[in-house]
């Protein structure tokens, strides 16, 4: 039985209400009363005052934001997000927020939200993986191409260029499980061809058209089509095909920039006659963070010029002698062993030399041959029909690495089963959001370039001095705390006219 007790506290006067409940004690078997307070008597009105709830313990809160003000501020200065929320008014803060998280980590979606909750986003609350399938759903076929349409009107490329790249539809390879399966199908026939188109000017992505490698079935019912652009010029690249006849190129009724092999014949010459003034520092230039050498020349075949122009990376010619050393040594070791390789053939043929003396196989570098080829690493040639500007043929071929690396880990075990990409229409929409990525990644780069930041530091760099920025919420304090900025990072938030006085 519970009752309410009375005691008046002599020296405050104030009068306290207990709870007074009657419980058996098993020890002392009998009841006994026990009194809890549960407020205090108002003087005026006589009623009970409850007790005030015990106030939760705050801790501080630490949150990163200097990334997101960098992304605002870039899809700012290029009216991204305003185009995105003209095409998906209800979500595009959510497929900002995600594209957010690509373009600063290039990681699995899985990982999103822990991303989310420690950084400033478009969209404040938290997104689960529930909400982010959700997400993926909602995004059709027509609000991606209400977006490419306005982004082009947006844009307004006076020239435009298209560049390919593949990528493994389900993150796993087709001929490994065909393979195991013992089943005969085509390497191709998991691969996803992307064609996206750019603006010259400032190599920002437009719009792109889908398409199966093997079959040629095109996904997604986007308008998008080559004959929509006025001045759309060709990228084609020797390196994974026949060698090209730069007289063709000088004839071509089209723009076309081709990448060609240094050991092309009329390339080769022409790496010849760079090669004693290659170095020079006049011909020293950065592209996408990469040091280069550069030189152009132009060429007339009966009236029709073209440029030429040469470059030479220092620490690809590095890189490309490692890996040709350990290439012809292992070649070298399959002949000592008697364990030739068909496929290294022309290798053994072309670097090496083999003898038989006494019954014993005597292996050999062909130095000759090994200095011919040593000649030209860390050179590569484009040659175009029309632009003379050496950073406008190069910057699509130095793009590409970029695009290919942000689309390659789209598909991976995190993802495809939990955030089912195996679905056509989820599969779609997550290329979608990783393209809104890429256009983020690659305006960042342009500002980086402008403001000269490329020079002394990478995109990942960049991105991982911002990430170190923390603002700390203390609890009881009005003015969040900072963590203290370096030179470096406040020459980068300088660079994107980021206010980090937080005064």
């Amino acid at each position: 039985m519970s009752s309410i007790v009375y005691l008046k506290n002599s020296k405050t006067n104030t009068i306290y209400a207990y709870l007074n409940e009657s419980v058996w004690d098993p020890e002392k078997k009998k009841c006994i009363n026990k009194r809890k307070c549960i407020g205090h008597v108002d003087p005026e009105t006589g009623q009970i005052v409850p007790n005030r709830k015990a106030r939760s313990k705050e801790y501080p809160k630490i949150k990163g934001h200097f990334v997101c003000d960098m992304f605002d501020s870039v899809s700012n200065s290029i009216k991204l997000s305003e185009t995105l929320a003209l095409a998906f008014p209800d979500d595009w803060k959510k497929i900002m927020s995600i594209a957010y998280y690509l373009a600063a980590t290039g990681g699995e979606l899985q990982f999103f939200r822990k991303w989310g909750e420690s950084n400033t986003m478009p969209y404040n609350l938290s997104l689960s993986k529930e909400a982010v399938m959700d997400l993926l759903n909602n995004i059709s076929d027509n609000s991606i191409s209400l977006f490419f349409t306005l982004w082009r009107l947006r844009v307004q490329p006076e020239e435009t260029y298209v560049s390919s790249i593949s990528y493994s539809e389900t993150g796993r390879s087709l001929s490994d499980y065909s393979r195991e399966q013992n089943i005969d199908i085509s390497s191709l026939s998991d691969r996803m061809k992307m064609d996206i188109y750019f603006s010259t000017r400032n190599n920002i992505p437009l719009c792109y058209k889908l398409s199966n490698m093997a079959t040629g079935r095109e996904f997604g019912d986007y308008d998008v089509s080559p004959q929509s652009f006025t001045r759309l010029s060709s990228f084609l690249d020797e390196e994974g095909g026949n060698a090209i006849n730069p007289a063709l190129i000088a004839y071509a009724n089209t723009n076309i920039i081709v990448r060609t092999r240094p050991d092309n014949e009329f390339v080769s010459a022409m790496i010849e006659r760079a090669e004693p003034t290659m170095t020079n520092p006049e011909n020293y230039r950065t592209l996408f963070g990469i040091p280069l050498f550069i030189e152009t020349y132009m060429h007339h075949v009966n009236g029709k010029k073209f440029y030429v122009h040469i470059f030479f990376d220092p620490n690809k010619a590095v890189s490309d002698l490692s890996s040709f050393i350990t290439i012809i040594n292992m070649c070298k070791y399959e002949i000592e062993a008697g364990r030739p390789v068909e496929s290294h053939q022309d290798m053994y043929d072309r670097y090496l030399i083999v003898t038989e003396e006494e019954g014993q196989i005597k292996v050999e570098h062909n130095s000759e041959a090994i200095l011919h080829h040593n000649k030209y690493l860390g050179y590569s040639a484009i040659i175009s029909n029309f632009t003379r500007n050496p950073s406008t043929a190069m910057v699509p071929f130095l793009q590409r690495r970029t695009v290919i690396s942000m689309f390659e880990n789209m598909y991976n075990d995190y993802d495809n089963t939990s955030l089912n990409l195996y679905n056509e229409t989820n599969r779609l929409s997550r290329i979608f959001i990783q393209f809104i990525a890429l256009i983020l990644r690659l305006e960042t780069e342009n500002t980086m370039s402008d403001k000269k930041l490329n020079k002394t530091m990478s995109y990942k760099e960049m991105i991982e001095e911002l990430t170190s920025i923390k603002s700390v919420k203390v609890p009881g304090l009005k003015r969040p705390l900072q963590t203290e900025l370096s030179d470096i990072q406040v020459r980068i938030l300088s660079a994107f006219d980021l206010d980090y006085d937080i005064e």
